[in-house]
């Protein structure tokens, strides 16, 4: 059982009063269907359903809902997913292409920035790209698009041209000219 199939399971109004009235006590047929004001013929059918995906069981003749299966479920999907997200789009330290979907963008590019910036240190707009081209090249991926999406998954910050991975180690508002200076790019 995948959560879709209990999503689609549940997307039915008359399945989802049913599995409602047994979780609220309802045990026989004839006590669903009159908490759940479903026909018998309903009744039955949504049970059937419902049994199938493993959503109800049922002890001797008196049905209740399976909370096993559904904290397996919930554990299942609330497990952090594997890398494989990112072997996919990711091949001998180059990005081969970029995910259309945002969750799946967003660990192919907390990977980039894992693998490409201390935590503790400030880069340069320079730097960032330099690090950037290497992960685009031969790829078709624009690195500059790259950046641009770091910032806005708040993987890493940027003032006045100086980058980091937390804004705490940014110099502050008004103070990065003077920073770029001291570092010579001013």
């Amino acid at each position: 059982m995948e959560a879709t199939d209990v999503i689609k399971a549940l997307a039915d109004p008359q399945r989802f009063r049913v599995l409602a009235a047994v979780a609220l006590g309802a045990s026989s047929r004839d006590e669903i269907r009159s908490r759940a004001s479903v026909d018998a013929r309903g009744v039955q059918a949504a049970i059937g359903r419902l049994e199938s995906i493993g959503l109800l069981g049922n002890d001797d003749g008196t049905l209740r809902v399976n909370h096993e299966r559904l904290r397996g479920l919930l554990q299942t999907e609330a497990a952090p997913g594997p890398r494989d997200d990112v072997s996919r789009f990711v091949q001998d330290g180059r990005l081969t292409s970029l995910p259309s979907k945002r969750t799946r963008r967003h660990t192919v590019l907390a990977h980039i920035v894992e693998q490409s910036f201390d935590e503790e240190n400030t880069f340069d707009e320079k730097a960032v790209n330099a690090v950037l081209e290497r992960w685009c090249e031969g790829s078709g991926v624009d690195h500059v698009a790259i950046r641009r999406y770091l910032i806005d998954h708040q993987l890493m910050f940027r003032v006045q041209g100086v980058y980091a991975r937390t804004p705490d180690v940014l110099p502050a508002t008004g103070e990065a000219e003077k920073y770029m200076d001291a570092i010579g790019l001013g």
